[in-house]
C-alpha cells in the first residue's frame, strides 16, 4: 500500500515519535546528500519494503505533511515507532539488513494468540504495518487481512493513548480512540478504491470480523455505496426484462448472482429491522419475483417448461425479502408454480412414451407364443430394456405405471428362464453327474440373463420372487463350478488384484542386489587403506558414488515404468466397471 510505501515518515527516514530535534537533523544530513546526488547513509526507510527513490522535493513535501499533529497521526499509522527498545530495535536492524522473515517471526512471537499490552503493544502496530505494505503478499495471501485485525487490535486497545502522545506535539490536539479507527480505515479506504489492492466487498467482510469501537459508525456510511450498486442494477435489469421478457429469466439469475453478497453484507451490518436493508432487499427481491413473473407469462402457452426455472428465481427472491408485502407477492405466486411444474409430467407423458409403450406391449405379445428358450428371454429384455428406460426417464423410476410395464417384463422373462432350467433338469435322471458343455454354457446363460434383470425396476413383491429365483440358479451354478460372480463382480476382482500388484511394485527395491554390492564396495573404499594417498581416495569414492547414483536412478526409473503400466493397467479395468451394465 503506498500509505506505507510511500508515508513521509518513510520518505524522511524517521521512525514515529521523533524528537524535533532528531527529525530536524536527519532532514538537514538527507537533503545534504540529496543535494550532493549522493545515496544517503542507512536510515529508517528499509529499502527492502519497496524501492523508494527520494529527491529533494519529495523530501521538503513529505517534511511538510509532518508539520501538523493531525498529519502525523495520519502518516504514524502506518509506519513504525519504537514501543519497546529491546523488542522493536533488532527488528528494525532486521529490518534494514532485509531480513523480512526473520522480523515477523520476532514481532509474531509478541503479539500472535496474546493480548495487547503495554510491553507488545508496538508489535501488534508494527507487524500490522509490514503486512499492510504488501511486501507479504507474495508469502501471505491472508497478508492484508491480517495488517488490518493487527492494526484494530492496536487501536483498540488502552495503550493507542501512548502512541497518541508519542506522536502528537500540539498538546491541544484531541483525539479519541472511535475516531482514530475512523480515521484509519478511511485512509485505508480511499486507496484500495484507488489500487484496488482488494475489493470493497471483501473489506467489508474482513472488517465485519474484527471487534471495534467505531465498527457500527463505519460500516453505517460504508453501505452507501454498495446500496447504489443494487439500484443501478435493479434499474439495469428493469428495462431489459420489458423489453425482452423471452430472457427474463436469465436477467433475473444474473440480477441476483451479482448483488446478493452486497445486500447480504448490508443485511450484515445494518442488521434485518434496519430501514435501508428493508427497503434495499425489498426492492432488489421484488424485481427478481418481477423476472419469474415475466418469464412464466411469456412462455406459458408454448411448449417450454419454464416453471422451474421461475420458481428458482422465486426462491432467490425469498432469500433476500425481508417486508411482509413482498413476502406476500412472492407466497402468492409460488403455489401457481408449484402446481403448474407439478402437472407437467401430464403434459408431457402421453406425448414422449407413446411409440416406446406401444412398442414393449407388442413384444410382450408377441413373446407369449415363442418356445421356452433362454434365447428367447434375452432377445426380450435386450428389445424392451431401452424402451423401459425411456419410459423410466419420463415417469420416474417409482411410479406406478412404469414398475408395472417393467415388472411385466421382468415377470414374463423369469417364467421362461425358470421354466427353460426345469425342463432340463428334468430331463436327466441324475443331473450334476451327466453333464455336457451345452448343459454347462445354457446354466452359465441363464444365471448371466438373469443378472441382467436385476438391472431392470420391479415392484416389491416380485423383487422378493426374482431374488428367490436368482438364489436358486447360484446354488445350482455353484455345485456345477461354475462362477456366481456378476461381470461387474469379476471385474471388482481383478481391480483388487491389480491393486495389490501396484502396492508390490511401489514397495518393491529394484536392482537391489546391485545397490546392495555397490553400496558394501563404497564401505570398503571409505575404509582406511595404508599408504593411499587422500585424494586417490576421495577420487574412489566419487566414481563409486556415481556408480551408486546411476543405480537408484536405474531403480527409479524402473519402477516409475512399471508403476505407470500397472496404473494403465488399473485405468482400463476401471472403466470396464464404469461401463459394466451388471
Amino acid at each position: 500500500m503506498k500509505l506505507v510505501s510511500e508515508n513521509p515518515y518513510r520518505i524522511t527516514g524517521l521512525l514515529v515519535g521523533a524528537t524535533a530535534k532528531v527529525e530536524s537533523r536527519q532532514i538537514k544530513r538527507l537533503l545534504k546528500y540529496l543535494e550532493a546526488e549522493q545515496e544517503p547513509e542507512t536510515d529508517f526507510n528499509f529499502p527492502a519494503l519497496k524501492e523508494i527513490h527520494r529527491t529533494v522535493e519529495k523530501v521538503e513535501e513529505a517534511t511538510a505533511k509532518l508539520t501538523l499533529s493531525s498529519d502525523k497521526i495520519t502518516a504514524a499509522l502506518f509506519w513504525f515507532y519504537n514501543g519497546n527498545t529491546k523488542t522493536d530495535e533488532p527488528v528494525f536492524d532486521l529490518l534494514k539488513e532485509g531480513e523480512l522473515t526473520q522480523a515477523i517471526i520476532t514481532w509474531m512471537k509478541h503479539s500472535l494468540n496474546n493480548e495487547v499490552s503495554k510491553s507488545n503493544a508496538s508489535a501488534f502496530h508494527n507487524l500490522g504495518t509490514l503486512y499492510l505494505s504488501g511486501i507479504m503478499d507474495e508469502l501471505n495471501n491472508n497478508a492484508f487481512e491480517q495488517g488490518i485485525s493487527l492494526k484494530l487490535k492496536f487501536l483498540e486497545s488502552d495503550f493507542v493513548q501512548d502512541f497518541k502522545i508519542l506522536v502528537a506535539t500540539d498538546e491541544d490536539y484531541k483525539i479519541t480512540k472511535k475516531e482514530l479507527q475512523l480515521l484509519f480505515l478511511n485512509q485505508v479506504q480511499n486507496e484500495i478504491e484507488i489500487s484496488g489492492v482488494i475489493s470493497s466487498d471483501n473489506f467489508l467482510k474482513i472488517l465485519s470480523k474484527q471487534d471495534f469501537s467505531a465498527k457500527v459508525d463505519f460500516f453505517k456510511g460504508f453501505v452507501q455505496k454498495p446500496i447504489e450498486q443494487i439500484v443501478r442494477k435493479i434499474e439495469e435489469i428493469k428495462k431489459k426484462q420489458k423489453t425482452n421478457p423471452e430472457n427474463a429469466g436469465e436477467y433475473g439469475s444474473d440480477l441476483f448472482e451479482t448483488t446478493k453478497d452486497l445486500v447480504f453484507t448490508i443485511i450484515s451490518i445494518l442488521g434485518e429491522t434496519d430501514i435501508k436493508s428493508i427497503t434495499i432487499s425489498d426492492k432488489l427481491a421484488n424485481e427478481i419475483l418481477q423476472c419469474s413473473i415475466s418469464f412464466f407469462n411469456y412462455f406459458y402457452e408454448t411448449e417450454r417448461e419454464v416453471g422451474e426455472i421461475a420458481l428458482d428465481l422465486n426462491e432467490k427472491a425469498e432469500s433476500i425479502a425481508l417486508g411482509s408485502i413482498v413476502k406476500a407477492r412472492i407466497n402468492e405466486s409460488t403455489p401457481i408454480l408449484i402446481k403448474y411444474i407439478n402437472q407437467r409430467s401430464e403434459r408431457e407423458k402421453i406425448k414422449l412414451i407413446k411409440s416406446e409403450l406401444e412398442f414393449v406391449k407388442s413384444n410382450l405379445e408377441r413373446f407369449q407364443d415363442l418356445p421356452d428358450t433362454i434365447f428367447s428371454a434375452k432377445d426380450l429384455i435386450a428389445n424392451c430394456k431401452p424402451k423401459l428406460l425411456k419410459i423410466k426417464q419420463i415417469f420416474g423410476s417409482t411410479d406406478k405405471f412404469y414398475l408395472n410395464l417393467s415388472s411385466e417384463v421382468v415377470q414374463n422373462t423369469q417364467n421362461m428362464i425358470v421354466n427353460t432350467v426345469n425342463k432340463e433338469m428334468e430331463s436327466s435322471n441324475d443331473f450334476f453327474s451327466s453333464l455336457s458343455n451345452r448343459r454347462l454354457e445354457k446354466i452359465k446363460a441363464a444365471l448371466d440373463t438373469t443378472f441382467k434383470l436385476g438391472t431392470f425396476d420391479m415392484d416389491t413383491i416380485l423383487k422378493s420372487h426374482y431374488t428367490k429365483n436368482l438364489d436358486g440358479l447360484k446354488l445350482i451354478a455353484k455345485q456345477l463350478g461354475i462362477s456366481i460372480l456378476t461381470p461387474k463382480e469379476e471385474l471388482q476382482n481383478e481391480l483388487r488384484r491389480t491393486e495389490t500388484r501396484l502396492k508390490e511394485i511401489q514397495n518393491t527395491t529394484y536392482l537391489k542386489l546391485e545397490l546392495l554390492n555397490t553400496q558394501n564396495e563404497m564401505t570398503k573404499i571409505k575404509e582406511w587403506h595404508f599408504l593411499r594417498i587422500v585424494s586417490e581416495r576421495e577420487n574412489q569414492i566419487n566414481k563409486q558414488q556415481q556408480k551408486i547414483n546411476s543405480l537408484i536412478k536405474k531403480s527409479d526409473t524402473e519402477k516409475t515404468y512399471q508403476t505407470t503400466q500397472q496404473i494403465k493397467i488399473i485405468n482400463e479395468i476401471k472403466t470396464k466397471i464404469q461401463n459394466a451394465e451388471y
